[in-house]
């Protein structure tokens, strides 16, 4: 071989012993890339749904059902009531009440477990009549004047009244057309037998505690609400009114004391309370609204009224005499401070079995006589 191409051949071998050691260095030097990564998750959000119905919707499509199937529940024996109330989980129920000495609920056909999307809950009930004034509880110190007694004028509410030929209920509230004033009570303490009429005398007490013309007289009946007495009548209301401006609007010692003049509807829940004849002070919660109940009147019981739209109150809240007492809401805080619904009017009681008491929604009540109650403003 030639010096010449021994050269060529030293370079040849040179270059490429150079363009490897790059190329080695470039792969085994050169940074580098981390490796790709999927972009990061977005945080999810559960799908949009639209809201459920409110409260009072399911209120009002429970009184529907009700109302749709109400004929059908009545016509079962032993059956003395329907309405809505709330079971153990908040939810809307239809409640039919039972008479106790009709045979087990459940077994009676007719009741079905569902009317639409609610349940039906069955309880043992009734029957409900207007009870005979009973005998007042011994009173102790400190608990306020019997309400049997004769009161100076002007008296308390929630005080023993009645007509000359009537026996003895409680004067529910002061109300006021704008320029009167007016005792409220029920229709049957103010007019006995339905024979009452406009400028009768009615009295303070009534007749059975004592109460006697002229010595007692406090109010002349101004006008009622004739209760129909029929099992197929749609009766709202048991309620009249008398003049006088001889009741004040609070309650004697020991009540809740006076009424706000802003009314508010029951709800199922509801905690009220009342000022009455034979129980005094009492305080229950609401049972059921929009209730039909079949009422008697009468000491014979054959004399049997339908009332709609009615509010039950439990337990133990009224007794005999306790008619015409005005239920209002009871809002108190741990510590005994009043809320914004303490004392409104909720309704006027007439009725019950011992355990339930039944009372007219007070709007009814005022609409029916166009008037208002006499009290504090709502804002007090």
């Amino acid at each position: 071989m030639t010096p010449r191409r021994n050269l060529v051949l030293a370079i040849t071998i040179a270059v490429a012993t150079c363009v490897g050691v790059g190329i080695h260095w470039t792969l085994t030097s050169w940074p580098t890339r981390p490796p790709t990564l999927p972009p990061p998750r977005l945080p999810t959000r559960p799908p949009l749904r639209p809201p459920g119905p409110s409260a009072q919707e399911l209120l009002a499509a429970a009184m529907q059902v009700q109302g749709d199937n109400e004929s059908t529940l009545f016509a079962v024996p032993g059956v003395v009531g329907v309405g809505i109330g709330f079971t153990d989980a908040g939810a809307p129920t239809v409640k039919v009440f039972i008479d106790p000495a009709a045979s087990p609920a459940r077994g009676l056909q007719g009741i079905p477990e569902t009317l639409g999307l609610f349940p039906v809950t069955v309880e043992p009930a009734g029957p409900f009549r207007v009870l005979p004034p009973e005998p007042v509880a011994p009173v102790s110190a400190g608990e306020g004047p019997v309400p049997t007694g004769r009161f100076d004028r002007p008296v308390p509410m929630g005080v023993s009244t009645g007509h000359t030929r009537s026996t003895a209920g409680t004067i529910g509230a002061v109300v006021t057309d704008g320029e009167r004033r007016y005792a409220l009570s029920n229709w049957h303490v103010f007019v006995p037998g339905g024979e009452g009429q406009p400028g009768d005398v009615l009295l303070q007490p009534g007749p059975v505690d004592g109460g006697s013309d002229p010595g007692d007289a406090i109010a002349t009946l101004a006008a009622f609400e004739p209760v129909v007495l029929s099992p197929f009548a749609s009766n709202r209301i048991d309620a009249a009114i008398a003049r006088t401006d001889e009741v004040l609007p609070e309650t004697p010692v020991g009540g809740y004391g006076s009424p706000r003049s802003t009314t508010m509807a029951a709800k199922p829940g509801l905690q009220v309370q009342k000022y009455g004849r034979t129980t005094r002070l009492t305080v229950g919660e609401v049972e059921a609204v929009n209730a039909s109940i079949n009422v008697t009147y009468g000491s014979a019981g054959s004399q049997v009224a339908r009332f709609t739209g009615q509010v039950m109150v439990c337990c133990n809240f009224s007794k005999g005499g306790d008619s015409g007492s005005l239920i209002v809401a009871r809002d108190l805080d741990r510590d005994g401070n009043a809320g914004p619904d303490d004392r409104k009017p909720v309704a006027l009681l007439f009725a019950g079995d011992g355990r339930l008491t039944i009372a007219n929604p007070i709007d009814l009540v005022l609409d029916r006589f166009d008037v208002t109650i006499v009290g504090e403003d709502a804002g007090r």
